[in-house]
C-alpha cells in the first residue's frame, strides 16, 4: 500500500518535496519514505519503524538518525528529522496524512500482531542473513 503527499524541507534549505509512504505486510514493522528530489536526482528511500511514526503523531519520538514530533501542541504538522554521517534534513509533514496512512496499515496488520503477518518470518530470515553477510 502506498500514499503520497508534499513535505516541506526546512533544513538545510527550504523546498517542497514530493514524498511517498510505502507499507507492506511482508515487512510489517517498517514504513518506507521515498523522497522524489526531481529529475536530476535519484529518489532517496528511508526505512522507519511504523511504531516510531505512530508515536510521533502525539509526542516526540525517536533517537539518533530519525526523530519525529509535533511542531507545537495540537499542531497540524509534524517535524521529521533524518540524520546520517553524510548529512541531515528536517521536513514538515501533514499530521493528518500520516495518521490516515498509519490507520490504513493497522487495518492490514494490527499493531502488536506484526509477527502474524504473512511472510514476516521469511522477511526476518532475509534481514538477519543480510546483516550477518555484511559483518564478514
Amino acid at each position: 500500500m502506498e500514499t503520497q503527499f508534499d513535505m516541506r524541507l526546512v533544513s538545510p534549505a527550504p523546498a517542497r518535496v514530493r514524498a511517498r509512504l510505502r507499507y507492506s505486510p511482508a515487512t510489517p514493522l517498517v514504513v518506507e519514505i521515498i523522497f522524489d528530489l526531481g529529475e536530476e536526482f535519484a529518489p532517496v528511500t528511508w526505512t522507519l519503524g511504523r511504531d516510531l511514526l505512530r508515536d510521533g503523531l502525539s509526542a516526540p519520538a525517536g533517537m539518533g538518525d530519525a526523530q519525529i514530533g509535533l511542531t507545537a501542541p495540537e499542531s497540524r504538522t509534524l517535524l521529521l528529522g533524518l540524520y546520517s554521517p553524510g548529512g541531515s534534513a528536517e521536513f514538515r509533514l501533514p499530521r493528518q496524512a500520516l495518521g490516515d496512512f498509519l490507520r490504513s496499515t493497522a487495518k492490514l496488520v494490527p499493531y502488536g500482531r506484526e509477527e502474524e503477518a504473512p511472510g514476516f518470518l521469511a522477511s526476518l530470515d532475509r534481514a538477519l542473513a543480510s546483516m550477518l553477510a555484511e559483518t564478514r
